[in-house]
């Protein structure tokens, strides 16, 4: 089985199977017929008395070399790319749960187990010296089966994703060969899946090594050679005249993909010495965002360089290379700006790009985020400057792209939710940031046309964003946008003696957010998380609630329903504090169900 986030572990009834057969087996049998895959079982003295579990895993392992001698042969052509790839499965399910397992998981192991494939043991450095030559067979003679080559290089992924597994990789020769067969250049047919997956599993490596010299030496040899190669292809003369070309471009997209897939093998260890390496790459990707942006594969490629940077470095970042990571991604962010705002295609397609390259931005946005609570840099780095809040990057990087979210945009579901997730994620984390916002762009026009609101700012708008997902999306966006106005109303209430911009504009959903459950306008999934902004709103502006309640009151013509709506505006706040916490917004919930079930019985509003 494999469980994602769950350690891979070997079988409990298997590990008693082991255990159970260990007074009957023969041990050199077993470990014989482990490290002979070429030779036939029979040829083997004794090998019935061997172990069970590890006869089971050496016939695979014969099955591999039959692969592996048909190859040699050139018979590759009689070999089934199925049966290779479900081969290429199993063993990479035998290397999470068999291979080199953390002892100390295990009540107790058997004999067999721990000197075939523990720590330590020769049978273990045998087998991923084995598994490293087939990997390497595969991806050099039959990378043209692009099924079999993932299976292969997830293979080579796991084997490398494990520090006791990596400190015997990286002695082995077999890693170096597969080095050099990757900067061959003989793997450029490679997917751009399969292309990352192996620079990532090279780069998993670097962290079994433990002083920093060894390091050093694994980055010549790894990492220097491409990143070399990529700036004198870039930094070259005839690369302005001839990136437009289409091997250029494939060279391209070539070592951003290697490049996306060393980030992919960082691990907090190897993180700082990788962005020390790739920090000049950044600054590449985004001139050639600039040179590429009328091609959609290579705008996609490039920003996901850079969202894999901020997921999986930034964390482990110093302030001054986060801050280095933080400018490139600023210049990024506003080189795409510049050539798409205002931009429009009759295209469907160009549609389509577009909806990924703002998700991808937003998700950059998003992983700025993490700097300022998971905070995983070495301490003592000796930096006495400043360090640049995440915050306020991210600020600044919405603030460029809410020009973007055009009205088919946001049209698009999950392009939509992922926009409403952002400044909702802001708010939660940071409402203060939030409510100090510059008044421009918090500003709230609900007296307009919400969509040519948001298609004529040149600055963005935030509350208008808002505004429409109360009035105009689907459950998701909704109960993002209620749970926006929570935060960001809560935040203003407890600090009620500031003076805060986002005030004036928060003011007007009181209106608008009791006209629409009046009204009925407000679906029965989003009831809930309506309640709990209405209750924030009446919080911050009460004055303004017992105006709009009087307003109300005096428009009905028929007394008794007059008589009947002030009962139930009496009931909705009665046993509730105006405190605007936690506690208080249950109780209002709670009324609020009731007020429904009355008003909605008897009112009816135009």
């Amino acid at each position: 089985m494999d469980n994602e986030g769950e350690t891979a572990l070997i079988p409990a009834d298997l590990v008693t199977y082991s255990i159970s057969a260990a007074p009957t087996i023969d041990l050199e049998a077993t470990l014989r017929l482990l490290a002979a895959p070429a030779q036939m079982p029979t040829d083997i003295p004794n090998s019935s008395g061997s172990d069970p579990l590890i006869r089971m895993m050496s016939a695979v392992l014969r099955l591999s070399e039959t692969e592996s001698q048909a190859l040699r042969a050139n018979l590759g052509h009689m070999l089934s790319p199925e049966v290779s790839s479900s081969l290429m499965w199993f063993l990479r399910r035998f290397c999470l749960s068999y291979l080199l397992p953390n002892e100390s998981f295990y009540s107790e192991l058997s004999i067999a187990l721990t000197s075939a494939f523990g720590r330590d043991s020769e049978g273990a450095a045998w087998t991923l010296n084995y598994l490293l030559s087939d990997v390497e067979q595969t991806l050099r003679i039959r990378c043209a089966e692009p099924g079999l080559v993932e299976d292969t290089v997830n293979l080579l992924v796991t084997m490398a994703d494990s520090t006791e597994r990596g400190q015997h990789l990286v002695k082995t020769e077999g890693l170096m060969e597969l080095v050099k067969l990757q900067q061959s250049g003989a793997l450029r047919s490679l997917s751009s899946v399969a292309q990352r997956g192996l620079m990532r599993g090279l780069v998993l490596c670097a962290a079994a090594l433990g002083d920093s010299e060894a390091r050093t030496q694994f980055w010549t040899h790894v990492l220097d050679p491409p990143v070399n190669s990529f700036k004198q292809l870039v930094s070259a003369e005839s690369f302005a005249k001839q990136y437009q070309q289409e091997e250029m471009k494939k060279q391209v997209l070539y070592h951003i993909d290697d490049f996306i897939g060393a980030v992919q093998g960082c691990l907090i260890p190897t993180s700082q010495c990788l962005f020390t390496r790739l920090v000049g790459v950044l600054n590449d990707c985004v001139r050639l965002l600039d040179l590429y942006h009328n091609y959609p594969t290579v705008v996609e490629t490039v920003l996901e360089f850079f969202v894999e940077c901020g997921r999986r470095m930034l964390c482990c970042l110093t302030p001054s290379a986060s801050k280095q990571l933080y400018e490139a991604s600023m210049q990024l962010v506003g080189t795409y700006a510049k050539h798409n705002i205002g931009r429009r295609t009759i295209d469907s397609r160009g549609e389509e790009d577009q909806w990924k390259d703002l998700k991808l931005l937003m998700e950059l946005l998003t992983s700025f985020l993490s700097k300022d609570f998971m905070d995983l840099a070495p301490s003592g780095h000796g930096e006495d400057h400043e360090a640049v809040a995440a915050v306020d990057v991210c600020l600044f990087g919405l603030n460029i792209i809410m020009p973007l979210m055009s009205h088919e945009l946001l049209r698009l579901p999950t392009l939509c939710w992922h926009y409403f997730k952002l400044f909702t994620f802001i708010a939660e984390i940071y409402p203060h940031k939030m409510c100090q916002l510059p008044e421009d762009l918090m500003k709230n026009l609900l007296d307009e046309d919400a969509w040519q609101v948001l298609n004529s700012l040149g600055s963005g708008n935030l509350l208008a964003s808002i505004e429409l997902g109360v009035t105009s999306f689907g459950p998701d966006v909704g109960i993002l946008s209620f749970d926006f106005l929570v935060v960001i109303g809560s935040h203003i209430h407890k600090y009620r003696n500031l003076d805060f911009p986002v005030r004036q504009g928060l003011r007007p959903f009181l209106k608008l957010i009791l006209d629409l459950i009046l009204s009925q306008q407000i679906n029965s999934d989003l009831l809930h998380a309506a309640s709990a902004s209405l209750y924030t709103l009446i919080c911050c502006f009460q004055v303004e609630y017992q105006e709009l309640v009087q307003a109300l009151l005096q428009s009905q013509t028929d007394a008794t329903i007059g008589q009947r709506l002030a009962e139930s505006f009496t009931d909705l706040t009665t046993n509730v504090e105006l405190t605007a916490d936690r506690i208080n917004r249950i109780k209002f919930r709670d009324n609020f169900e009731k007020f429904i079930a009355n008003v909605r019985g008897f009112l009816l509003v135009k």
